[in-house]
């Protein structure tokens, strides 16, 4: 299971946004995007995964590793 920090970073990035980008989707502070992208958060709250998972088209789970994108199948 990926990292939150790892999940978070590459659906960013796949979906083309900066960290500012995704700061105006999800209303999450760019400073916090960063610090949870480098590992540097060790809780976070409902309220930021929920804003960081709509402002990526995902679920929760599959920001958390726990489930992946749709049209991705695991082996």
């Amino acid at each position: 299971m990926a990292q939150l920090s790892d999940r978070l970073r590459q659906l960013r990035k796949q979906r083309g946004l900066t960290q500012k980008d995704l700061e105006a989707r999800s209303g999450v502070p760019q400073n916090t995007i960063s610090r949870i992208e480098i590992g540097g958060v060790q809780e976070i709250s409902t309220r930021t995964l929920i804003g960081l998972a709509r402002a990526l088209q995902v679920t929760t789970d599959c920001l958390l590793g726990l489930d992946e994108p749709e049209g991705k199948e695991t082996t």
